[in-house]
This record gives C-alpha cells, structure tokens and sequence, in this order.
C-alpha cells in the first residue's frame, strides 16, 4: 500500500447508490469519496478533483454508461485515470463493449465491500 491519498469519484444517477458507496468507503482513511448524480456534470468534476479512480454506473438517463465512457476516454484530463463500471447488469457483451471502450474494469451492483475496496487500491497503484 501507498501513502497516498485515493481520490474516489462515483457517477451514479441514484443517490442511495452513492450513500452505499459512501458508507463502504467510509472506514478507508487514505479515500476522499466524491459522488456527482448528474452524468452532463461528470467530466467538469472529474477535471477538477482529478480522481485516482473512477466508478461509473453503466445506465441512467440522457447520458449512458457507454457514452460517459467515451467521453472520459476522449477528455485529456481524464482519459489516463482508471475507471470502474459498476451495472446491474451481468451481460458479456455489455462488458466486452465497455472494456473496448477504455474501462479498466466492471463490478456487479452491488459489490461486496472487501472487493470494492481491493479493486479501488489496485487500479489507483495502476495496476489495471
């Protein structure tokens, strides 16, 4: 582990995803947790907290997971942080598609704590 510190930020259109998240992330003391509800908002908050990690829902509405995606990967300062997405959905070739795109990698809603965590710190040490 490292001494530094891992910048969180959730993009996820549900709040009580983001209080979830929160919560598991809550007891790590090296994470600063940051949550944006609001897709259009994301890029704008990313480039100016400049998160370690990046976990993003895969649907919500007017902007999708995909698309969010595409756009993190096309933005200069955030196309090099290590994104996580996070879906309901356990389809392949919805994950095939995202890995495609750039994810670095993708978790089942929800994910168990223990995992979460682990996941976070080895795509933040840039082992992903």
């Amino acid at each position: 582990m490292t001494d530094q510190t891992i910048t969180v930020l959730l993009v996820d259109d549900q709040m009580i995803i983001g209080e979830a998240v929160r919560r598991m992330l809550a007891s790590e003391e090296d994470m600063i947790f940051h949550f944006c509800n609001d897709p259009a908002q994301a890029i704008k908050i990313a480039t100016e907290i400049a998160p370690t990690v990046i976990l993003q829902d895969l649907i919500m509405p007017d902007i999708d997971g995909l698309m969010l995606l595409r756009f993190f990967k096309a933005n200069s300062a955030t196309k090099t942080i290590p994104l996580i997405m996070l879906s309901a959905k356990e389809d392949p070739e919805i994950k095939a598609e995202a890995f495609a795109l750039g994810a670095s990698d993708y978790l089942v809603k929800m994910p168990d704590k223990i995992e979460l965590i682990a996941r976070i710190r080895r795509h933040a040490q840039g082992g992903g």
